[in-house]
């Protein structure tokens, strides 16, 4: 059975037709240069009664070795933060697990540390527990 969703569906944590997983791809999105003043959020969502076990994958599209920084909030409370400190030297990049607890807000956003913006993409790839199977398979 195919699913009605879109593959990218901002602001959204999107559901396999069973319930049974979820996702939320963010697609290129352009991140900040500046520091933590040019924080952009890649992609943001809320949890409600269930929870969901899963993997967070960051990519870097630019051509840079400059030093990026990506961070996960939950609840807006830094939970996480990863350096790329070089494209070049260090991709690609092993996945992050990572718990969402029930009625949780989560936000995985990213920044450049040096000047100039770069496009990234973050993905949250996982299993939702909680939900009612509805039995497609």
């Amino acid at each position: 059975m195919s699913s009605s969703q879109p593959v990218n569906t901002p602001n959204a944590l999107n559901f396999t037709p069973d319930n049974k997983h979820c996702y939320a791809y963010s697609g290129p999105t352009l991140v900040g240069d500046g520091g933590p003043s040019g924080e952009t959020t890649v992609i943001e969502f809320t949890t409600t009664s269930y929870y969901a076990v899963g993997d967070i994958s960051i990519f870097v599209i630019s051509d840079t070795t400059d030093d990026l920084e990506f961070l996960v909030k939950l609840n807006d409370n830094k939970v996480m933060e990863m350096n790329t400190t070089s494209f070049k030297d260090y991709a690609p990049y092993q996945p992050i697990p990572l718990i969402i607890p029930p009625f949780t807000k989560v936000t995985l956003s990213g920044f450049n540390s040096a000047s100039g913006s770069k496009n990234v993409m973050m993905n949250f790839t996982g299993k939702a527990i909680g939900l009612t199977d509805v039995g497609y398979q």
